[in-house]
């Protein structure tokens, strides 16, 4: 408390020059030495009758009002500040910025008491901006975990503490660039320590140029001839390698177009060149280079896109590509289309590509040695349906029997006054090839009465009769707490049948408890249905094991 007087007052009031020490248990060497006389001089404080100052001592509300008072009324008898007040008050500014902050102590504040032209309060100001921005550059986000599992049936086990944190650092470096890194660190609780720092990332995005070293995702080259980096909820194809985008300024009336050049260092590199051609800029025109190391070759490409028709209702892609391999000294070619449309709601696409064998970049979307296609529509029956159907057909190149030929119909449900995230997903897919029917059917989040929300999904095969499901039920115990309980069947699983209930506890802001028991261990978590018909993901029952679990997250 007395730390927080001396802030205080000598924010308030500056120093005069020195007189001699009145205090004996203050020595020359002590740091707040001059502090303390020149309060004394100013009359801001007496000490105690027995002539001591009592730095160690806590000061009492009395004692600390009365401080106060006296250096207010110093205060207000003040016209200017002098350089040694200056001093002194910078010094403190940056010794007490913390205990400034608590008090509530703002500029505002002094410039209210001793008026906003003073040189001391420009000092402060400068030097509290310093001090605040010296940490703003800096964002630290994070997750501490831990993790306990014991299994009980059929028989017990030896139970595992597993601990996992994860710190995220974010950079800003100047106005266009910025930098991070993930810092991992597991079992430092128990069992050996393992720390990785991963996903480490430098950014430059300025007027022409965006610079990204570390941690990249590309977009996807023309109709992913060459290069294609799709990403969705099943698979992420960033890399650690570089991206650059270079805009040319049309300052010379020489347009050389976009260009953009990444690379996984170890893998491939490759640089696109986009334009515009026509009066009106109507046609995107883009050309590829890339020296594939993976592969063992180097591609090419060209690729275009325009829109047709009077109001552009028909917009058109196309790219072609080469691939050479040096070694085999062999020249291979590819080439692709899509076509989509609109006519009042229903919108009509379809495809095709034409790959011979040898052409294989690393990351081209599209198997060697083959000759495909697509036809889809998709109508939004109304502002709560939306139906598609997609027809894909596909051989090889030497137009042999075909390999894939399958149509797949989709339809999505979006309630309009529905609860939130509430949503219904059906698909039947029939492929001509195999004569097998994959049926799906999923409903997120339905609203049942009291609180409890219901999701579900199954899967089934014909003709092997497979079959997989899952039922959640949701319920909110109370403000803080919810409980969550699935039932899952799998009838290609260790198990039949599994089931999980878990109650989750929201401990305090950003912190959570969860505990429950598992019979029978699912692969995924709990009410984690998206991957099934997406991904194809083996969602099964892995084993016929009771396990007691529970686990604390903490995040910011």
């Amino acid at each position: 408390m007395k730390k927080l007087l001396l802030v205080l007052v000598l924010v308030f009031a500056f120093a005069l020059p020195a007189l001699a020490n009145p205090f004996a248990d203050v020595p020359l060497n002590h740091w707040a030495y001059d502090a303390v006389q020149s309060l004394a001089a100013k009359g801001v404080i007496v000490g105690y009758p027995d002539g001591t100052f009592g730095g160690g001592k806590n000061l009492t509300r009395y004692e600390f009002a009365e401080a106060v008072a006296k250096a207010l009324a110093y205060v207000e008898g003040m016209d200017f500040a002098s350089a040694e007040d200056v001093a002194i008050l910078e010094k403190l500014a940056i010794e007490f910025a913390d205990e400034l902050a608590n008090l509530g102590v703002t500029v505002a504040d002094l410039e209210a008491a001793v008026g906003a032209n003073s040189e001391a309060i420009a000092a402060l100001e400068e030097k509290v901006a310093k001090h605040e921005k010296f940490f703003e550059p800096l964002t630290i986000t994070g997750q501490f975990r831990v993790t306990y599992d014991k299994d009980v049936l059929p028989t017990s086990a030896t139970a595992t503490l597993v601990d996992r944190t994860r710190l995220w650092f974010k950079a800003e470096i100047n106005d266009t660039t910025s930098a991070g890194i993930r810092l991992q660190a597991q079992n430092t609780i128990y069992g050996t320590p393992a720390i990785t720092w991963s996903n480490f990332w430098l950014e430059h995005n300025g007027e022409n140029l965006f610079l990204r070293v570390g941690d990249v995702l590309p977009d996807a080259i023309g109709l992913g001839l060459i290069a294609y980096y799709g990403k969705d909820e099943c698979s992420s194809y960033n890399f650690d390698g570089f991206l650059a985008k270079w805009t040319w300024d049309d300052v010379t009336d020489t347009d050389l177009g976009n260009w953009t050049f990444f690379g996984d260092v170890e893998d491939y590199y490759t640089l696109h060149v986009a334009t515009t051609l026509g009066e009106k800029d109507e046609v995107d025109l883009g050309l590829t280079a890339s020296y594939d190391l993976a592969a063992g070759g180097y591609a090419g490409g060209v690729d275009l896109a325009f829109d047709l028709g009077e109001e552009d209702e028909v917009s058109i892609g196309l790219e072609g590509g080469v691939f050479y391999d040096p070694v085999a000294a062999a020249l291979s070619y590819a080439a692709a289309v899509d076509v989509g449309a609109s006519l009042d709601d229903l919108a009509l696409s379809l495809g095709a590509w034409y790959v011979l064998p040898g052409f294989a970049p690393t990351m081209t979307d599209y198997s060697a040695d083959t000759l495909g296609g697509y036809v889809q529509a998709k109508y939004p029956f109304d502002e709560e349906f939306t139906g598609k159907v997609k027809f894909t057909y596909e051989m090889d190149s030497a137009l042999t029997a075909p390999t894939t030929q399958k149509v797949r119909g989709t339809l999505n449900y979006v309630p309009e006054d529905g609860a939130k995230d509430e949503k219904a997903e059906v698909y039947l897919e029939y492929n001509f090839l195999t004569a097998a029917v994959t049926a799906f059917g999923k409903y997120m989040n339905y609203p049942l009465a009291d609180d409890f929300v219901l999701s579900g999904f199954v899967k089934y095969v014909y003709p092997t009769n497979n079959y997989v499901g899952a039922a959640t039920l949701e319920y909110k115990l109370a403000d803080d707490m919810d409980l969550m309980v699935e039932g899952r069947v799998d009838s290609d699983g260790a198990a039949l049948w599994s089931a999980e209930a878990q109650v989750t506890y929201a401990i305090a802001t950003n912190t959570k408890l969860t505990f429950g028991f598992e019979m029978n261990d699912w692969s995924d978590n709990l009410k984690d249905y998206d991957p099934i018909d997406t991904c194809e993901d083996q969602t099964t029952i892995l084993d016929n094991v009771g396990t007691l679990k529970a686990q604390l997250t903490v995040s910011f």
